[in-house]
């Protein structure tokens, strides 16, 4: 699970991969794409069961779409149940399984810290400009600033620790906590394609979403086998 660096422009190439991925079969993975919004629609209907299901079973859902851009990749034929491959193997859905677990539990922890920054900065701008509203607007405005800044810094960090954690999992046999810490150190030895990586990808869903959200149907595959290549790329098999 040793990571190496790669080139800045790799950020903008991997898009080209997930392309090559996405048109030999698009309409398989368009209907890829239609079942997952299904499910998610429809664990959301449930009260507080249907959305923690969700987040427990999404890193197995995600590991199936990266397996289907493996094989896309090795253009052999994509099926609809690679959505649910990840659950197949015992060892690897327990795996998933946690990975999701820990998932909730981050953020639960991060929306408690988010909810105590914000009344931090009100309670001690309300304290410390009492009677004053001009100086209780200001200290309000740069508490507020730094909450976000500092809940933005852990997001960025948990995004890191997340984000090669499926993938190792699923074709590395990693488990959980060793993925995120091997995903983690691979984001950061290569920090600058990913945030090409990720201007990229902001740029091209301000483009489709403008066709009725439409556009994702193809952006989302594209941007999965973006992932995979990426992967494939900081991860490399061995010789």
């Amino acid at each position: 699970m040793q990571a190496q660096s790669v080139d800045f422009g790799k950020g903008l190439s991997w898009y080209g991969d997930g392309w090559e991925i996405f048109k030999g079969n698009p309409g398989m993975w368009i209907v890829f794409m239609i079942l997952l919004f299904v499910i998610m629609a429809v664990l959301a209907l449930v009260p507080v069961l249907g959305p923690l299901l969700l987040s427990l079973i999404m890193p197995g859902l995600l590991g199936g779409i990266l397996y289907a851009a493996r094989e896309a990749a090795a253009q052999r034929e994509m099926d609809i149940n690679h959505l649910f491959v990840g659950f197949k193997d015992v060892e690897t859905r327990n795996a998933l399984l946690v990975l999701g677990a820990v998932m909730v539990g981050a953020s639960v922890i991060f929306m408690l810290i988010a909810l105590i920054l914000i009344g931090s900065s009100m309670s001690m701008a309300g304290m410390m400009n009492e009677g004053h509203q001009d100086m209780l607007a200001a200290g309000l405005g740069v508490g507020m600033l730094l909450a976000m800044l500092l809940m933005s810094t852990i997001g960025l960090l948990l995004s890191m620790a997340f984000f090669y954690a499926v993938p190792l999992i699923m074709f590395a046999a990693a488990k959980p906590v060793a993925a995120m810490k091997s995903s983690f150190a691979a984001c950061l030895a290569n920090i600058l394609p990913l945030l090409l990586f990720s201007v990229v990808y902001i740029v091209l869903a301000a483009v489709a979403v403008i066709p009725f959200g439409l556009g994702m149907l193809v952006l989302l595959p594209v941007t999965f086998g973006a992932v995979y290549a990426s992967y494939r790329d900081v991860f490399p098999p061995p010789a």
